[in-house]
C-alpha cells in the first residue's frame, strides 16, 4: 500500500539528522527497543498504512483498506461470504485478510504488538475478524512480510499485520459519515466518538461508535442478475458465448424428470432452453430453470457496534502500566432463496437404499393426473417412484434467511519497569473472546415430511396421515409434486397447506464461543557487550497460550434430520508455552545483525523450534541493503484439530465419470462404469451426461484431523532501501516462501479423479468411505474432505514502494511482482496460480496527497491489477471468455478545513465506474456475483461525505 505520510516524514527525519536522539519505541518485527520508521531499521519490509487513507476511502473495516495492499487480499468479505448454506452461514459478517495468499490461518494479526481472538467459526476456519476492530481507534497499521514465528510464535508464516490504535488522546472527536453507490445498494454510514484526557501521571480514553453496511442484491447488477454458464454456439470444440446456466431445476411449481421426459407437476413441459446473452446479460429466451439470483446478494448487510478504551499511566518512576478494552457487536443477515428439496434423494434416502413405496401406477400421488400419464409412458413395467427425478423449491417455507449476532471482548493490560542496568521488563495477559448465535428460517424437518407424505383414505373423499401418532402431532398431507390433477390433488392437496408447514417447518442455527488466553514476560535491552558500532540488543521471554472452543448445532442437523448435512458438536482446546530469545548486534558501522529463536512446546504437536536471521547494512547515508531468513512453523489450529464438518456445496467438476461412454477408455471409464446406476444409464443413455441439477447439487462435508502435524516454512527476504534525495526514498525487496507439510485440504475434484484414476482391481467405489452415490442414478450425493499435511507451498515475487515527501505534497507507490506461486499436493503433482484472478503477476497502488492550500486537501488513490486468467493453460474456452482484463480503479477525496478543529470532505471510490470481468471458473467465483469479489469493485461508482469535529 502506501508507507503513512507520518511513517514517510520519520524516514526522511532518520536521514537528515542521525545524531538527533530519536525515542526508542517497539516496533512491528522484534521485541528489541528502537528508534526511528519501521521499515527505514527493520531487516524486513514492513508497509505502514496511515489512518488517513482509511478515511481517504470511506471504509468501515480495516479489511477493505488492507486489500488494497498489493501483498494482501481479503479472504472473507461482506461480498465474498454471502452463502447463508453449510459451513459459510456461520461466518456471515465476518471480514478476515490473507497476507501473501497464503489464507488469514497463515497471518498472524495483532493488535499493538498482542494476539487477537479468532473470529471465525471453529468449525469452518481460523483468522481475526477486522469488523470487530473499529476504524476510529486505529492509528495506523503495520504489514511485516516473511515468516515471523521466532518473533510471535506460530501463525506467522505468511507475515504479521500489526494493528496500532490510538494512544494519547486528548480532547474529543466526532466522526460522521455516509456512502451510497450511483446504481443504488451497498450503503454504508458511520458515527463514532471519542474522548480522552491527559492527567498527571497518564492518559485515559474510550470511543464509541455504530457502523452500517447496507446489502446490494445480485438482482440490481446486469453482471450479476442471472447465474451463468459458458456453451459452445457454433459447434466448433470452443465455448466462446455466456448463457443463463441450465439449472436447477427445483422450481415452485415442482418438475419432474424421467430419461428424456422433462415436466412440471401439473403435467406441463419444462424448458430446458438455455439461452445466451447479450453483451448487457439480458438472455435472448426464456427458461423454466431456476434462477438463483434472482434472491441472492451481491453485499450482505452488517451493522456494528462497538465501544473501547484504553489507558496508560505510571505507578512509579520507573514502572508504568497499560490497559486496552475492546467489545464489539455485530449483526448480519443473509438471504437465499427457499430450499431445493429432492422428494426421492432428501426425503426417502433412495440414493442411499431408501425406498419410498410410492407407485406411480397406483398413488393417489399420480393417479389421473397428466404427469402420471406421461410417466407411465415411458417407464415401462416397472413404475415405481424410485426411479423418478424429482426437483422442488420450497416456497412455501420461505426464503433461507441466516440472522448472525456476534460478540468480541478483548482485554489485554502490560506492566513494564526500567530497571537499574537499563533493562526494560514488560509482563502482560490479553484475553480474548468471541461469542456467536446463528439462526436459520427456511428449513424442514425431514421427518415430518416424510410421515405427511405416509397417507390414506380418510373415509370422507380426502386423505390423512396414516401414523395417529403423527396426525395428533399435527401431520396433514402434503403434495410436494403439485400434481394437481391426480386424485391427492382434486381433494384439495395441491402443495404445502399452512397447517402443513406448521407441523414441519424448523429453525436451524448455532452457539458458539472460541477464547484466548495469552501470558507473557519479556526482559529486553542492552548487554553489557560493546561491539564496533556499540552494544548488543537483547530481548528474551516466556510466553504461555491456550485457545479453547465450542461450538453447538442445533438438534435438528446434529441428528441429520434437516435439509443440511449431519453435523456434530465441537468442544476443544491446546495450549503451548513457549521460550524466545532475540539478539542485535552492531558488528560494523555498516552492519548490523540480528538472531531471534523461540521453543515452544504444544498439547497437541509436542515440541516446535523456530529461528530467524537477519542483517541490515547501511553501507552509505543513501543506502541500506537488508536480509533475512527464518524457519517458521503453524500449529495446527482449533479449526484444523476438531472441526466436525463444514458444509458446502462441491464444484460441478467434482465427478469424473460425467461424461463417459461404453467407448470411453482410461481407468478413469473402466471404474466408472463397474459402478451399476452408471454403466446401467450409459445403457440406456448413450452416456453418463449429468444435467446441472445433479453436477450441483454434491453435498460436500469438509472436516478436521487430530493426526495433523504442525507445517514448516523457509523464508527469505532480499533488499534495498534508497534515499535518491531528502525527498524521494524506494525500497526493492524479494521474497520467497515454502511451505512443507501444508495443512491442507485436497481439492473435492482432484480428490475423487485420484480415487478413481488408479487399476481396477484397487478401486474403491466409495473412495475410503468418503464419497456416495446415487444407487439408482448414479450421480455423487455426498463427499466428505478431510485436513491432511500434503502439500508443499512456494511463492516468491519482489514489492517495490517509492515514496516522495516535500512540503505539502506527498507520493507513493507500492507495486507487487509476483514470479510464483506453486503447490504441490503428495503425489507430486504441481498446480501453478500465477495468472489466476486472486494471483496477478503485477499489483500496484499510488497514493496522493496535495495541499491546494493551508485549508483544502485532495487525495487520491489509485489501484491496478493485470490481465488474469480463469483457466491457466488447455483450456476448451475461447480466450476472451478465458481472460480477465486488466482493471484500473481511482478514488478520490477532497477535504476542506472549515475551522482549524473542523473537517469536512466528499469523496468517490471506482470514479470510472469500471464493472468486473466475468470469471468462468465455476469453484472460484463469489456466490451471487459471478466474477471473483475478493479482487474485484462488484458495487460501482460510490459516492461518500463525512465530517470530523475536535475539541
Amino acid at each position: 500500500m502506501a508507507i503513512s505520510a507520518q511513517g514517510m516524514a520519520q524516514a526522511v527525519d532518520a536521514k537528515k539528522s542521525e545524531s538527533k536522539e530519536i525515542e526508542k519505541i517497539q516496533v512491528t518485527g522484534s521485541h528489541i527497543m528502537r528508534g526511528g520508521s519501521a521499515n527505514f531499521t527493520s531487516s524486513a519490509p514492513i508497509t505502514e498504512v496511515d489512518a488517513s487513507l482509511i478515511e481517504g476511502t470511506g471504509s468501515i473495516s480495516v479489511e477493505d483498506t488492507l486489500n488494497r495492499v498489493p501483498s494482501i487480499t481479503s479472504e472473507l468479505s461482506a461480498s465474498s461470504n454471502n452463502l447463508p448454506f453449510g459451513g459459510t452461514a456461520s461466518n456471515i459478517g465476518v471480514s478476515t485478510t490473507s497476507l501473501r495468499n497464503l489464507g488469514s490461518a497463515r497471518t498472524l494479526v495483532l493488535v499493538n504488538g498482542r494476539r487477537y481472538v479468532s473470529g471465525v467459526s471453529a468449525n469452518s476456519g481460523y483468522g481475526v475478524d477486522l469488523n470487530s476492530i473499529p476504524t476510529s481507534i486505529i492509528e495506523r497499521v503495520d504489514v511485516l512480510t516473511g515468516g515471523q514465528s521466532a518473533i510471535y510464535g506460530s501463525d506467522a508464516v505468511a507475515g504479521v499485520i500489526n494493528i496500532i490504535t490510538k494512544k494519547d488522546f486528548n480532547g474529543a472527536e466526532i466522526n460522521a459519515f455516509g456512502a451510497d453507490s450511483q446504481q443504488g445498494g451497498a450503503a454504508r454510514q458511520n458515527v463514532d466518538f471519542t474522548y480522552g484526557k491527559n492527567f498527571d501521571a497518564g492518559n485515559a480514553w474510550v470511543s464509541v461508535g455504530v457502523a452500517n453496511q447496507d446489502g446490494l442484491n445480485s438482482a440490481d447488477r446486469d453482471f450479476a442478475k442471472y447465474e451463468l454458464s459458458f456453451i459452445d454456439t457454433n459447434k466448433d470444440g470452443i465455448v466462446e458465448s455466456i448463457a443463463r446456466r441450465n439449472g436447477p431445476a427445483h422450481v415452485p411449481g415442482a418438475a419432474l424428470s424421467f430419461g428424456n421426459l422433462f415436466i412440471f407437476g401439473n403435467g406441463q413441459p419444462f424448458n430446458t432452453n438455455q439461452p445466451v446473452m447479450d453483451s448487457n446479460f439480458v438472455p435472448n429466451g426464456t427458461s423454466d430453470f431456476d434462477n438463483q439470483h434472482a434472491s441472492r446478494k451481491i453485499v450482505s448487510p452488517y451493522k456494528r457496534f462497538h465501544i473501547a478504551s484504553g489507558s496508560t499511566f505510571d505507578i512509579s518512576d520507573d514502572t508504568s502500566a497499560e490497559l486496552e478494552i475492546n467489545f464489539s457487536q455485530t449483526t448480519a443477515t443473509a438471504q437465499l432463496e427457499p430450499i431445493a428439496l429432492s422428494v426421492r434423494d432428501n426425503v426417502f434416502m433412495v440414493g442411499s437404499g431408501g425406498t419410498s413405496g410410492i407407485d406411480i401406477a397406483t398413488s393417489p400421488y399420480f393417479v389421473g393426473s397428466s404427469a402420471g400419464k406421461q410417466l407411465l409412458s415411458v417407464m415401462g413395467s416397472n413404475t415405481s417412484f424410485d426411479r423418478i427425478a424429482t426437483f422442488r423449491r420450497m416456497t412455501e417455507f420461505g426464503p433461507q434467511v441466516v440472522s448472525q449476532r456476534r460478540n468480541t471482548f478483548r482485554t489485554a493490560g502490560s506492566i513494564s519497569t526500567e530497571l537499574a542496568n537499563d533493562m526494560m521488563w514488560t509482563n502482560s495477559i490479553v484475553f480474548g473472546m468471541t461469542s456467536q448465535t446463528m439462526n436459520k428460517t427456511g428449513d424442514v424437518a425431514l421427518t415430518q415430511l416424510r410421515e405427511a407424505m405416509k397417507i390414506e383414505s380418510d373415509g370422507k373423499g380426502g386423505y390423512r396421515c396414516v401414523d395417529a401418532t403423527a396426525r395428533a402431532q399435527g401431520c396433514v398431507p402434503v403434495n410436494p409434486f403439485n400434481t394437481v390433477d391426480s386424485l391427492l390433488g382434486k381433494s384439495g392437496v395441491t402443495g404445502f397447506s399452512p397447517a402443513a408447514v406448521k407441523y414441519m417447518a424448523i429453525d436451524t442455527g448455532q452457539s458458539g464461543e472460541l477464547r484466548q488466553f495469552v501470558g507473557s514476560s519479556v526482559l529486553a535491552g542492552n548487554l553489557p557487550i560493546e561491539l564496533s558500532d556499540g552494544p548488543v540488543s537483547f530481548a528474551g521471554g516466556l510466553e504461555w497460550r491456550k485457545e479453547e472452543a465450542r461450538e453447538t448445532p442445533d438438534s435438528f442437523r446434529q441428528l441429520g434430520i434437516s435439509r443440511d448435512l449431519a453435523i456434530a458438536d465441537i468442544v476443544g482446546s491446546f495450549d503451548v508455552v513457549e521460550a524466545f530469545t532475540e539478539f542485535q548486534a552492531p558488528v560494523a558501522e555498516w552492519l548490523n545483525l540480528s538472531l531471534a529463536l523461540r521453543a515452544g512446546e504444544y498439547s497437541t504437536v509436542g515440541n516446535t523450534f523456530t529461528y530467524r536471521f537477519g542483517a541490515d547494512a547501511p553501507v552509505t547515508d543513501d543506502l541500506k541493503l537488508r536480509a533475512a531468513y527464518s524457519s517458521s512453523v503453524r500449529a495446527p489450529n482449533i479449526n484444523d484439530l476438531f472441526s466436525t464438518g463444514a458444509t458446502s456445496t462441491a464444484p460441478s467438476n467434482v465427478d469424473p465419470c460425467n461424461g463417459v461412454t461404453a467407448a470411453s477408455t482410461g481407468n478413469i471409464a473402466t471404474n466408472c462404469r463397474s459402478i451399476a446406476a452408471i454403466n446401467q444409464r450409459i445403457a440406456s443413455k448413450g452416456a453418463f451426461n449429468l444435467v446441472a441439477s445433479e453436477a450441483n447439487n454434491t453435498r460436500l462435508l469438509q472436516t478436521g484431523s487430530l493426526a495433523l502435524k504442525e507445517e514448516t516454512a523457509d523464508s527469505i527476504t532480499l533488499g534495498a532501501v534508497y534515499s535518491l534525495t531528502d525527498d524521494w526514498s524506494m525500497s526493492v525487496d524479494y521474497y520467497g516462501i515454502e511451505i512443507e507439510d501444508g495443512i491442507t485440504r485436497v481439492g473435492p475434484d482432484v480428490f475423487v479423479k485420484r480415487c478413481y484414476d488408479v487399476a481396477a482391481s484397487g478401486f474403491d467405489a466409495t473412495c475410503g468411505g468418503n464419497l456416495l452415490r446415487d444407487s439408482n442414478d448414479g450421480p455423487i450425493l455426498n463427499l466428505r474432505s478431510t485436513l491432511i499435511n500434503a502439500s508443499k507451498i512456494e511463492t516468491a515475487g519482489v514489492d517495490v514502494e517509492v515514496s516522495y515527501v516535500n512540503e505539502g505534497l506527498r507520493l507513493n507507490v507500492i507495486a507487487n511482482s509476483l514470479s510464483k506461486f506453486d503447490v504441490t499436493d503428495a503425489n507430486g503433482a504441481v498446480e501453478k496460480f500465477v495468472g489466476r484472478p486472486l494471483y496477478p503477476e503485477m499489483r500496484l497502488t499510488f497514493n496522493g496527497s496535495y495541499d491546494v492550500t493551508d485549508q483544502l486537501n485532495l487525495f487520491t488513490q489509485l489501484r491496478y491489477r493485470n490481465e488474469t486468467k480463469s483457466y491457466l493453460g488447455t483450456t476448451n474456452l475461447s480466450d476472451d471468455l478465458n481472460t480477465m482484463d486488466a482493471v484500473t480503479y481511482v478514488d478520490l477525496r477532497l477535504n476542506y478545513k472549515l475551522a482549524a478543529d473542523f473537517n469536512v470532505y466528499i469523496g468517490t471510490n471506482n470514479l470510472f465506474d469500471v464493472e468486473p470481468d466475468i470469471n468462468a471458473r465455476p469453484d472460484s467465483f463469489s456466490t451471487g456475483t459471478n466474477t471473483e469479489a475478493r479482487a474485484y469493485d462488484v458495487i460501482g461508482r460510490q459516492y461518500f461525505a463525512g465530517l470530523k469535529y475536535q475539541f
